[in-house]
């Protein structure tokens, strides 16, 4: 029975002819014969020898799977990555390769703030006899600085050729943006200005404590869907999400396919002007072409996508109405779409909204007039004592101050030298923002003030308080994709962030590594009929930083005394002399660190000013130019005894 099953397995597989089905016995017995013979082959048989028997007609259903013949593999001509845009391809079939070829000559873009700080955002784009400008940012000073109001970009190439000058574009409302403008504007011979309506309230305003200055700005308004032509130049925009609302992108069309500045963004399908970003429109813009990418980069570093706006509105609505107490809000004044809806919300609570702090108070002014904030008058009121008064329950305060600024609102009242505001432990007192790199020993110390007095804090790092404005990573690959530039330019935020953008661009989106630029401030990238190249050494424009204080530039070589005065102190060395004779020596000290007039120091610098005056005397030249020598020789005697410069002041009566 068992041979009888084995026959018929090998029969059915092919190892060996059907046979008949006769019944005589001599049939059977021939069957029988065969099927041994054949299953000693078998089991003697070698694997390969199986193997190639396989590829013989009668063997065609060896492959055979639960009795249903497979069938044979086929191959075709399909390339499943034919659409993925390869380095091969994107190269080769780039929208700018199908356009016209023209030589229009070199275009240069070049930035003059912005590639090597988080701040002072401008930049020119200028292409034969037109330069168009964008942005006019200023940077906030460091500690380094010593009593400087603002530190803005070198101009210098700009103030020689302002006669090319056809325009300054702005992309949004922000101080790194606009805020150098009552000082740039007056040296560039006040050109026409671009600017949204919101952003062009804000410059207004910023301008407004210089009235020299405000009376002759010229801003003509534009929005995402406007075009305009200044010289060579045709430009369009699209809307923006960004932490101020009615924000741009700038598209500067060219031969060469567009160039596309993206100011700072984020992706916000929810954001609080009720605007989100357009995509269709930035697709729309990369079919057409764009050569050169300027993207943001202040936050590419941090994965994932940015919350959405409307999320920290609800997290902080949601303090609101859970308080017991009075409610501070300390934020930038400039989240003017962020503080319209906690002002619109404390006014639903039964909230009396108190601002404090200058900008805080122009800023809502401004969102109140362009319907961006809409509330009762009463509602709102300027800081006053009626905040401590009143039922505490009541109150909500907006107040500058989230980076511990020495004279904003809620560092003096940390302090306890607020005029209006005595803070009490049931105070709730909510961060909406995050520290700015720089700022945060001022902050820890407003937060140690907090904690003596007792009053509960929040901040983003203990619920949504907080959005950053400016797009992590996804984003940054999204606006890539969708733009599909042939080459990109990282701007904005320090030089490793820009450095890894251009990374993440080359890994994730095979953007080639040639393709990429990190630009410097005053060494740019050129635009022209071979593609976009870096500027050279020698092309760059060499420019520092330039500090103002009170509207007036500042010399380095005042920072730098007020450094030396800082660390040493000062010595003041007066001179009365009768023609080569010194007839009355006085030396004084201001925070040095010897005070005793009986000090060798002293009695060495009266020695020294007595020799080098005898031996530099001339009766012919006037006795002042013996200050510089006389100076030297003091500072040498410093440098030699302390190992330290000191700053030395010489008078001669």
């Amino acid at each position: 029975m068992a041979e009888d099953k084995l026959s018929k397995w090998l029969s059915n597989n092919g190892f060996i002819k059907k046979s008949s089905t006769n019944t005589n016995s001599s049939t059977t017995e021939t069957k029988t014969t065969i099927t041994k013979s054949t299953v000693s082959k078998v089991k003697k048989t070698p694997q390969n020898v199986l193997v190639k028997k396989t590829n013989q007609k009668n063997s065609l259903n060896f492959r055979q799977r639960n009795g249903r013949p497979q069938t044979k593999q086929e191959f075709t001509k399909h390339d499943p990555l034919q659409a993925r845009p390869t380095i091969e391809k994107r190269d080769k079939f780039h929208p700018i390769n199908f356009l016209p070829k023209v030589n229009a000559g070199e275009i240069r873009v070049v930035p003059l703030g912005g590639m090597e700080q988080v701040g002072e955002n401008m930049m020119f784009i200028e292409w034969d006899n037109d330069i168009i400008i964008i942005d006019t940012g200023f940077l906030f000073p460091g500690p380094e600085h010593f009593g400087v109001d603002a530190l803005i970009p070198d101009i210098e190439y700009l103030k020689k050729n302002k006669s090319k000058i056809r325009g300054v574009i702005y992309t949004h409302g922000h101080l790194d943006h606009i805020g150098g403008a009552p000082y740039i504007l007056p040296e560039l011979g006040f050109p026409r200005l671009f600017a949204t309506k919101l952003t062009k309230e804000l410059l207004t305003a910023q301008c407004s404590e210089h009235p020299k200055v405000a009376s002759r700005l010229k801003v003509q308004e534009i929005n995402p869907k406007s075009k305009l032509k200044l010289g060579k130049f045709e430009i369009e925009f699209f809307h923006i999400n960004h932490s101020v609302p009615d924000g741009v992108a700038i598209v500067v069309k060219t031969p060469y396919g567009a160039i596309v500045h993206s100011s700072d963004f984020k992706f916000d399908y929810n954001p609080s002007d009720d605007q989100p970003i357009d995509l269709a429109r930035i697709a729309q813009i990369g079919k057409q072409g764009v050569a050169l990418a300027m993207l943001d980069s202040t936050s590419v570093l941090k994965e994932g996508h940015t919350i959405s706006e409307s999320v920290v509105e609800e997290t902080v609505a949601n303090e609101i109405k859970q308080a017991k107490g009075r409610v501070i809000i300390a934020t930038f004044s400039s989240n003017i779409g962020r503080i319209s809806k906690i002002i619109e919300t404390a006014e639903a609570e039964g909230r009396t909204v108190f601002l404090s702090g200058r900008s805080m108070e122009r800023n809502i002014g401004i969102a109140r007039k362009l319907n961006y904030l809409k509330c009762k008058d009463k509602t709102l009121q300027r800081m006053s004592r009626k905040a401590n008064s009143m039922d505490p329950r009541k109150v909500m305060i907006l107040s500058t101050g989230s980076q511990g600024e020495e004279l904003a609102a809620l560092t003096r009242m940390s302090a306890g030298t607020h005029r209006d505001i005595k803070l009490v432990p049931e105070d709730l007192i909510i961060f909406s923002s995050s520290p700015i790199p720089g700022n945060e020993l001022a902050i820890v110390s407003v937060l140690n003030n907090l904690a003596e007095i007792g009053c509960k804090k929040i901040d983003h790092r203990d619920s949504d308080l907080h959005v950053s404005g400016h797009a992590h990573k996804e984003e940054c690959k999204l606006m890539t994709s969708l733009l599909n530039p042939k080459f990109i330019a990282p701007i904005h935020g320090e030089i490793f962030m820009r450095y890894g953008h251009k990374k993440i661009m080359e890994e994730s989106l095979q953007i080639k590594p040639e393709n990429g630029f990190i630009m410097k401030n005053g060494q740019g990238v050129v635009l022209s009929q071979k593609g976009v190249r870096l500027m050279t050494d020698k092309e760059a424009l060499a420019g520092k930083e330039t500090l103002v204080q009170l509207g007036e530039k500042i010399h380095d070589k005042i920072i730098e005394n007020r450094s030396l005065m800082s660390q040493n102190g000062i010595i003041m060395i007066i001179i009365k002399a009768d023609a080569d004779k010194i007839s009355k020596l006085e030396v004084k000290a201001q925070g040095f660190i010897y005070r005793d007039q009986n000090h060798e120091i002293f009695k060495m610098i009266k020695k020294e000013v007595e020799k080098v005056w005898t031996r530099n005397y001339d009766p012919a030249r006037p006795e002042s130019q013996l200050a510089n020598p006389i100076k030297q020789s003091v500072e040498r005697i410093f440098l030699q005894r302390f190992r330290q410069d000191q700053l030395v002041d010489i008078t001669i009566l």
